[in-house]
Order: C-alpha cells, then structure tokens, then sequence
C-alpha cells in the first residue's frame, strides 16, 4: 500500500472523529449506563421497564428535536415548557372528552403553536430582539396565560386520545413510533434539503449566510415555528397520558430540553450538531432517571448525581469547542 493511500486513509479516519466524535462519545455513555443498570438491577433489562423508559423518552425527545433546530441556528427557545402546557390545556378544553372533538382540537392546537413561534420569529427579525429575552419573555407569558386559564387541571381528553397513550406497534409504544418518525424526518431534513443545509450556515455565521443570498429570516421562522409545534406535539402526548389538562406540568423542561442538544455535542453558538447527538443526549438523561429510581436513591441525591452526569458529558466535548 503507497504512503499517500495511507495517509489519505489517516487523513478521512480523523475527519471521521472529529466531525462524529461526540456522538461516538454520547452513545459510550449511554452503553456504559446500560451495563451499570444490567449489572446492578435485574429491573432494568425487563420488557415492561424497556418499553416505559422508551415511551418516557419520547415526551423529552420530541421537545428536544425541536430545541436543538433552534440552537443550530445560534438561537435558543426557553418557551417550550410553557408552549407544552398551553397545548395541553387548549387540547383538554376543545375535546371536552367528546369523541367528534378530535381532530379539530389537535388541528387547531398545533396551529395554535405554529403561531407562537411565528411571533417568537417575527420579534426576532423584525426588533432584531436576542432569541433568549423573546423566548423568555414567551415563557413568562404563556405560563401566566396558563394559570390563567386554571389552576387546576381542567377540560377531558377523548376515549381515541387516552387509549393512544398505551397503544402499541408491535413492541414499540406508539409514542415512541411517533419520536422514530419526527427523529427520521429531522435527519432527512438536515442532510438532504436545502433548508437544512441553511440551518447550519445561518448558525455558522448569520452575516456569511445573508450574504451569501441566505433566507435567513425565513429560516428564522421555519425552526421556531418547528420548535412551537414540536413543544405542542408533546402536550399532545401528555393530554393522552393523563386525560386532563394541567397547568403545572412541563415544569423545568426547557433547560432539560438544552441540556438534551449540548450532551449530544450541539454547539450553543449554532452551526454544529444533529439529531443523532440529541437523541444521545436524551437517552443519557432518561436512563438516568430510570436508574436512579431503580436503584432507589435517594432523592436529595438525585439532584446532585444528574448535575456530575450533566458536567462531565459535557466536558468531554470542551476541548473540541475550543478548537
């Protein structure tokens, strides 16, 4: 074999690392959380514990999709907790526990999200207002609207949307199914569209990007209002779990959401990342959970174990920001 067929062979093994070393690295943890749970509880590998923990992970792993969109494009949306209980709320009371209701409620409640995030978009471009105080400003807003609405849980989902909740496709929760194909659908989008190819180049350098002949406003529009509505498609999710609308759910799930995208290796300041990592990072985060309960520690343990996890995944990308 000549010196330049090796060297072109060392040269693509370390542009395979660079650019997939943190999914590698994400998905080590994972397997080496397996292996913890394998070994120190029989609990962990039954089908009953499998399936809930994959069906659990679908509810932080759609809002997560969401986030991590935004954050590739230098942006961030603190709103999701808040959009996932307005969604709710809205879908509990349109349904009324009537049947007919249905589909107008879903329709109309993902429609409901679309536009939030339209107006976190517009805001954006237009003011030229930082993501974080609009999306903060959204959080605060939709929450008060909530509390608004009730304080307590409110309105009734119908028989088709609570027995979705348990439905299966073949071993799989159908809520899982439904985070396969949005999860499917993102890398489609990424890798091989053109809107995807602008979601990295406006998080890359928003200036390069404009002028370049970039949209970048209307990409601006098109991750935030995927964000809203995959923040609604959760609350969807949540109506089927617990049949009633609940204004105190979802609470903490934006900073869970970012700290999903940044253990799977997206860069906070945009242009770097994919849904691979993300899912990484929310099985990390999941599996987490589930052990913990599991292995019955306590709780004013669990608090401090999630934060070491948080810490060192993340440090084991640091370097590579740097660079």
């Amino acid at each position: 074999m000549s010196t330049r067929s090796l060297l072109s062979r060392s040269s693509n093994r370390q542009r395979f690392l660079r650019q997939n070393g943190r999914v590698i690295a994400v998905f080590g943890l994972v397997i080496v959380m397996v292996l913890v749970g394998v070994l120190f509880t029989e609990r962990f590998e039954g089908e009953r514990n499998v399936f809930n923990l994959l069906r659990q992970m679908s509810f932080l792993g759609v809002v997560a999709l969401g986030q991590m969109l935004v954050v590739l494009t230098g942006g961030i949306d603190l709103s999701v907790g808040s959009m996932v209980r307005i969604s709710v709320l809205v879908s509990a009371i349109l349904m009324n526990g009537d049947s007919a209701n249905t589909v107008p409620a879903v329709v109309l409640t993902l429609l409901l999200a679309a536009g939030i995030g339209f107006i976190h978009a517009l805001l954006i471009n237009r003011l030229n207002v930082s993501p974080f105080i609009v999306t903060l400003a959204s959080y605060v807003i939709l929450r008060g609207v909530a509390l608004t609405i009730s304080t307590a849980p409110i309105g009734r989902a119908s028989r088709e949307t609570l027995t979705f909740y348990d439905q299966r496709i073949g071993p799989f929760s159908v809520l899982f199914v439904v985070f396969m194909i949005l999860m499917v659908a993102l890398i489609f989008v990424l890798r091989r569209t053109v809107f995807g190819r602008y979601v990295y180049a406006v998080g890359g350098n928003q200036e390069v990007a404009r002028l370049s002949g970039i949209p970048v406003q209307r990409v601006r529009y098109g991750v935030y209002m995927l964000c809203s509505v995959f923040a609604s498609v959760c609350g969807l999710m949540w109506l089927s779990r617990m049949g009633v609308g609940d204004p105190l759910i979802a609470d903490g799930l934006e900073l869970t959401t970012i700290t999903a995208v940044i253990i799977g290796g997206t860069s906070l300041f945009g242009g770097r990342g994919g849904v691979l990592g993300t899912v990484g990072g929310v099985l990390v985060l999941t599996i987490l959970a589930n052990l913990m309960v599991l292995l019955n520690v306590q709780q004013q343990f669990q608090g401090l174990i999630e934060g070491v996890v948080i810490v060192a995944s993340i440090a084991l990308y640091n370097q590579e920001n740097k660079n």
